[in-house]
C-alpha cells in the first residue's frame, strides 16, 4: 500500500496578525491530515510573531525581511517537502474538505497539474459578499489571456503538483500585482488545469489593499505580464493569433478598474486602447453609460 501523499500548505504573511490565526486554524482543521503547514512571515511588525509562536510544533514558520509576497511564496516552496503544494493567503480561509477534495482529484488524474475550487467572497468582518464559481475552460491558457485570472480565488484556491513547480523558477518577484496570474499563464503552457465546483475557499476582500489603491501600478504590471508572455520563445501560434484581443480585453478590464476608482480620464484612455487594438470589443463598453449614470446618481462623479 502506497504512503499517503504529503501536502505542503504555504501561508505568506505580512502584518495580518488579526486574521492569521483564523487562516492557520482553517488549515489545521482539514479533513485531509497528511500535511505540513509552513508560514513565511515577510517582515511583519505587528503581533504575528506572538501568534506563530503559540502554535508550537503544529506549524513550521520562518521570518524574513520584507521582500514581497512572491518572495515569501517562493521561500515556502523551497522549505516545503510535499508532493502537492497548496497556498493560503493569511487573510483567507479554507472549508474543512478543501484539501481532501483536491488530493482526490489529482490522485485520480495524473495529467492534471493544477486544480482550484469555488470561492465565497467575504468582507473584513467575514460577512458573505458573493460567490465565484470555479469554471472549466476548453483551453486554460486562452482563458487566462482573454479573461484574466480565471483561477477563482487564485493562490488560496490552487493546489499544484511539485514536479510541475520544479520545472519553473516559481513566482516572478518583479511583479507586485497579478503575480499569480502570471504564474498560471506559464503553468498553463506546461500542464492541464481542472476546477472543483464546490465553494471551499473564503476569499477576503479588504478595502485599502493594493487592488483598491494602486491602479497605476496594477496597469503597469498587467501590461508587463502580457509583454513577458507574448515574448516567450516557441509560443504556440494559436496564442500569438489572439495577442491583440488579449491586450484589448485586459485594457477593458483596466478601464473598469479605473472607473471603479473614480479615475474617469484613465478609464476612457484604457477604453480607447482596447478599441484601437480590437475594434470588435466595441460592444463590451455599451454597459458603461449605465454604470456611469449609477455612479452619478450616487454622487460619485
Amino acid at each position: 500500500m502506497s504512503s499517503p501523499i504529503l501536502v505542503s500548505v504555504i501561508i505568506p504573511n505580512y502584518n495580518k496578525g488579526h486574521y492569521l490565526a483564523e487562516a492557520i486554524n482553517s488549515a489545521l482543521a482539514q479533513t485531509y491530515r497528511d500535511t505540513e503547514i509552513i508560514v513565511i512571515d515577510d517582515g511583519s511588525t505587528d503581533n504575528s510573531d506572538e501568534i506563530l509562536r503559540s502554535y508550537g510544533k503544529q506549524i513550521k514558520w520562518f521570518k524574513q525581511k520584507n521582500s514581497g509576497v512572491s518572495h515569501a511564496r517562493n521561500r515556502g516552496i523551497k522549505e516545503s517537502q510535499g508532493e502537492y503544494l497548496a497556498f493560503l493567503d493569511s487573510d483567507d480561509l479554507w472549508q474543512p474538505t478543501k484539501l481532501e477534495k483536491q488530493v482526490a482529484l489529482l490522485d485520480a488524474n495524473s495529467d492534471i497539474g493544477l486544480c482550484y475550487v469555488g470561492v465565497e467572497r467575504i468582507d473584513e468582518d467575514s460577512k458573505s459578499l458573493n460567490y465565484i464559481e470555479a469554471n472549466a475552460y476548453p483551453d486554460y491558457c486562452e482563458g487566462l489571456l482573454l479573461y484574466s485570472c480565471i483561477v477563482s480565488g487564485s493562490c488560496s484556491s490552487a493546489m499544484i503538483r511539485r514536479r510541475i513547480i520544479n520545472e519553473t523558477n516559481g513566482f516572478d518577484t518583479n511583479f507586485t500585482n497579478y503575480e499569480d496570474w502570471e504564474f498560471w499563464l506559464r503553468l498553463s503552457l506546461m500542464t492541464n488545469f481542472a476546477p472543483i465546483p464546490e465553494f471551499l475557499v473564503k476569499y477576503r476582500v479588504i478595502k485599502g489593499s493594493a487592488s483598491f489603491n494602486n491602479t497605476k501600478i496594477i496597469e503597469q504590471d498587467v501590461i508587463d505580464i502580457l509583454t513577458k508572455f507574448f515574448s516567450l520563445p516557441n509560443l504556440p501560434e494559436k496564442y500569438k493569433a489572439i495577442k491583440n484581443e488579449s491586450y484589448s480585453n485586459n485594457w477593458m478590464i483596466l478601464s473598469g478598474e479605473y472607473l471603479y476608482a473614480g479615475k474617469y480620464a484613465d478609464s476612457l484612455r484604457c477604453l480607447w486602447n482596447a478599441l484601437r487594438l480590437h475594434p470588435q470589443n466595441v460592444v463590451r463598453p455599451l454597459g458603461l453609460p449605465l454604470r456611469w449614470t449609477k455612479r452619478f446618481l450616487k454622487g460619485n462623479v
